[in-house]
């Protein structure tokens, strides 16, 4: 019997994923709760090592 996705964490949910990575269904309710979290950002892979720094610095002093 699988389990409830649904009522598990986030943290919860990879860990199933990456135990029982034959479980596709598992997978893809992980990948739509990672799309789904509007806290996700999102760059491109062609910023400089400076500006990669200064998101990083960014994100760091919003929390």
């Amino acid at each position: 019997m699988k389990p409830d996705f649904n009522n598990m964490s986030k943290d919860q949910l990879r860990q199933y994923v990456i135990t029982h990575q034959e479980d596709k269904e598992a997978f893809y309710i992980y990948v739509d709760r990672l799309k789904s979290n509007p806290s996700t950002q999102v760059y491109s892979n062609s910023l400089s090592p400076q500006e990669i720094d200064q998101v990083v610095t960014n994100h760091l002093k919003k929390k």
